[in-house]
């Protein structure tokens, strides 16, 4: 917990270079109505074992030392998971889970189908505990996955999303607060079905928009790789910018492209660096039109700068001159 005595997200222990998150499967036992990649029980999206072994290899290659495994929902794979959960140790990565903790009916069940993960060599748990779970099942399944994460000597977090249903939300945080249970309190995302429950408004200038604090490179459920975390279920836009990294499996020539694509979106949102998209609005005749526009959040701003070409050539050539200066 930080000094406030709130929780504090269990990936920050890493910065975000050095952060990878494998969006397993699109297959979940849920269909929350504001889950941003759109999973439920009819969706099918998986990687292989084979697949995700793959990217990890890459991804070490390219500096990641910590990997978040997510879904859907992991835990309904737990042959494939625990296999590539053991890989990922094997080859040196920190790794952690997501849940939805439907797993957790007590205790006991909490702590035996947890085993096999922790087994496998997981560090870290996140499990989630709002209005949209709780439509499903009880606040209580979230706190009895954490508790048994930290029997097993896991690092361990609650996230909570609001919702409109003022009343239910209330409950949950003071079943959570009861239990003694921290809590991460996070936005409702402009992202698949959330896109339903927010009320769009004019947007914020750019000087009111938040940095991005999980810019994280993630391997997609459909086998493609971006240099984001917050993905929608229709990724057309992010194909055209450098945020689109390609597929999983990629020829080496092509490897190379997509590090210098992640390089180059990672420091345009890099506050000490040369091409920071607050530098660029400001001095760049490029980019300072996008001073005027409002936006619905930094994905949105990140989109249109970063779909242009000649603004894309421009930050790579800042680069390029800051790479070649002795």
């Amino acid at each position: 917990m930080d000094k406030n005595g709130s929780a504090i997200p269990i990936w920050d222990r890493f910065p975000s270079h050095e952060r990878l998150a494998v969006n397993f499967t699109l297959t979940c036992n849920l269909a929350c109505a504001h889950c941003i990649v759109e999973s439920s029980p009819q969706r099918t999206e998986r990687l292989t074992p084979d697949e995700v072994k793959s990217a990890l290899t890459t991804a070490k290659s390219s500096g990641k030392k910590h990997v978040t495994f997510s879904g859907g929902e992991v835990f309904l794979f737990h042959k494939d998971m625990t296999e590539v959960i053991a890989f990922a140790r094997s080859h040196g990565y920190v790794v952690d889970v997501e849940t939805n903790g439907f797993w957790a009916r007590n205790d006991t069940m909490a702590r035996d189908r947890l085993a096999p993960f922790v087994e496998a060599g997981i560090s870290g748990l996140s499990v989630s505990a709002d209005a949209y779970h709780v439509h499903y099942f009880p606040v209580e399944r979230a706190i009895n996955a954490v508790r048994a994460g930290r029997s097993y000597g896991l690092l361990t977090e609650i996230n909570f999303c609001p919702s409109t249903e003022q009343e239910t939300d209330a409950q949950i945080i003071a079943a959570l607060e009861e239990a003694n249970e921290p809590f991460i309190h996070n936005e409702l995302l402009i992202r698949g079905r959330g896109k339903d429950l927010i009320q769009l408004g004019d947007g914020r200038p750019v000087t009111e928009l938040p940095d991005c604090d999980s810019l994280t490179t993630t391997v997609h459920a459909t086998g493609d790789v971006y240099a984001c975390c917050e993905l929608d279920i229709s990724t057309d836009a992010m194909k055209r910018t450098p945020v689109f990294l390609g597929p999983i499996q990629s020829a080496p020539a092509e490897m190379a492209k997509q590090q210098r694509r992640e390089a180059l979106v990672q420091e345009f949102y890099n506050p000490d660096s040369p091409i920071y998209f607050r530098k660029m609005i400001d001095s760049h005749p490029l980019f300072t039109e996008l001073g005027t526009d409002r936006y619905q959040s930094i994905c949105d701003l990140c989109m249109k700068a970063l779909g242009d070409p000649k603004r894309i050539d421009s930050l790579l050539e800042m680069l390029n001159e800051r790479s070649a200066t002795p």
